[in-house]
């Protein structure tokens, strides 16, 4: 009987050690947490090159004529960023619920001036009709050179394509012009306006123009009279980096065309007779 309490005493200290040696042992290390990669850093291996931002704009406003009065600039242009200068000159001008009426009024047009080079308001357009902005872009968030300008448009009589040139000079010290006929649309035809509102989607790159600008101008060698309704940025390529005139004019992907005046506006206006 003993020998039994003894066997059974035994077994007991020994169940009650194996249960001590179970609730002493260490817990298992959890798993680390990976550290989050700075962006830009690709020491993990894997390519972010491709990543895009969600909340980037694919599109960017120049102007859509809300409250616009033609004698009174405003500080800011519809898309908020600063308007330094608007030009309404040699025309007549209104605005009615966010749509420009222009009634181009250009000079008397002299073909003598074109015989000479250095006449800067020869080469400048100076005598035609113009309306033109000057907007910082450079200053919106998330600006980017872009694919195409959309233009809502519409002329008096139609055909005012053949009468229109449009103008760039981004950082007045790049130049870019073309005959509005000559201007390429996203489906490859040309532009031509008539007297129903139409969006006319200009291919930049195939019209001859970069991306971006901070300062537009539609000039009229003849006259005429259009409607319009907005202009708009889209299709971003790449984004723009705005730190200096160097790096922003440095994106532009097409050569210069010159001023307006460097263009054949006699030819043109003899194609009108």
């Amino acid at each position: 009987m003993k020998k039994a309490i003894c066997l059974l005493l035994a077994l007991s200290l020994l169940l009650v050690g194996l249960a001590a040696c179970s609730t002493d042992k260490e817990p298992e290390a959890a798993s680390p947490t990976p550290s989050p990669t700075p962006a830009g850093d690709n020491s993990s291996g894997t390519d972010n090159s491709t990543s895009s931002d969600s909340s980037a704009p694919d599109t960017f406003l120049w102007d859509n004529f809300a409250d616009r009065d033609p004698n009174n600039k405003p500080d800011l242009a519809p898309n908020g960023a600063s308007m330094w200068w608007d030009n309404w000159a040699n025309l007549r001008a209104s605005v009615d619920d966010g749509v420009a009426q222009i009634q181009y009024r250009p000079k008397a047009f002299d073909p003598e001036d074109y015989d000479d080079e250095n006449d800067y308001y020869a080469r400048a357009g100076d005598w035609m009709g113009n309306w033109g902005e000057a907007i910082d872009m450079w200053s919106l968030d998330g600006i980017s050179y872009c694919k195409y300008l959309t233009i809502r448009v519409r002329g008096e009589v139609g055909g005012e394509e053949n009468k229109l040139l449009m103008d760039w000079h981004p950082e007045d010290n790049k130049f870019f012009a073309a005959r509005f006929s000559d201007l390429v649309l996203a489906d490859g035809s040309k532009a031509a306006i008539t007297t129903d509102w139409q969006d006319l989607k200009i291919d930049l790159e195939a019209s001859g123009f970069p991306g971006m600008t901070n300062a537009l101008h539609i000039r009229a060698f003849a006259e005429c009279t259009i409607y319009l309704d907005e202009l708009y940025f889209s299709d971003p390529i790449a984004p723009i980096d705005n730190t200096s005139t160097e790096t922003i004019v440095s994106g532009f992907n097409v050569p210069e065309t010159g001023r307006p005046g460097d263009l054949p506006i006699k030819d043109f206006i003899a194609a009108l007779a």
